[in-house]
């Protein structure tokens, strides 16, 4: 009879042993599956916030995007080609006999419109929804440059040097040009194209900065 009771008290023990162990590693190995979950929650939230920087990050370099392209004019300059013909009626009067000559000009005028983009003439300032670039409105960054000149002698007049006539007309394309050049800058389509032209530079070079995920919408605002 006493070693039944003995051997009873034993396995109890040993019962109770078993169990306490069992709770132990269930607890143990519910822990350890929490840790594990909370961790991939924290590196999810750190990618997260990471990802959400790199959204923002391009302000950052706002002030070194602006030195970047002081003193671009040129290089960013809009190209804008255009061909024209200029009629040029002379006539001339001598001793009551009238002369009439026609002259038709053919060239063409290769114009670059840009910005003023010296240091005091322009700003770029931006936050997470854009960027802003407060400037000047385009102007004729260089010389219209004159080429491909053709003239055809539409009629000639008995008094007329045309082959004067359209020396002086050559030399008078520049300030045509120039005046020609005054009303493109202006234009909706030129202005456009402008902006187009520093905003993929402004882009680009962003992009290329570190951590930087995203560049976003880039407007102009003129003085």
């Amino acid at each position: 009879m006493k070693r039944l009771i003995t051997a009873i008290a034993i396995t109890a023990v040993l019962a109770a042993a078993a169990t306490y162990q069992y709770v132990q590693y269930s607890a143990e190995h519910r822990q350890a599956d929490l840790l594990a979950r909370l961790h991939v929650v924290e590196q999810t939230l750190s990618e997260t916030k990471n990802d959400l920087l790199g959204y923002t990050t391009f302000t950052h370099y706002l002030e070194v995007t602006k030195r970047a392209i002081t003193g671009q004019t040129r290089f960013l300059a809009a190209r804008i080609d255009r061909e024209y013909v200029h009629v040029e009626h002379i006539r001339r009067t001598a001793l009551s006999i009238k002369s009439d000559a026609t002259i038709i000009l053919k060239y063409a005028v290769e114009y670059s419109v840009g910005y003023d983009l010296s240091p005091e003439s322009f700003t770029v300032a931006g936050d997470a929804s854009g960027i802003t670039v407060t400037l000047k409105r385009p102007e004729l960054v260089a010389s219209p440059a004159i080429g491909a000149i053709s003239h055809e002698i539409a009629s000639k007049g008995l008094l007329i040097d045309e082959k004067e006539h359209v020396i002086a007309l050559q030399q008078r394309l520049t300030s045509i040009a120039e005046k020609q050049g005054d009303a493109i800058k202006k234009e909706e389509a030129v202005i456009a194209l402008c902006e187009r032209k520093l905003g993929e530079f402004l882009r680009d070079f962003l992009s290329k900065q570190p951590n930087v995920r995203s560049v976003p919408t880039i407007t102009f605002a003129y003085r």
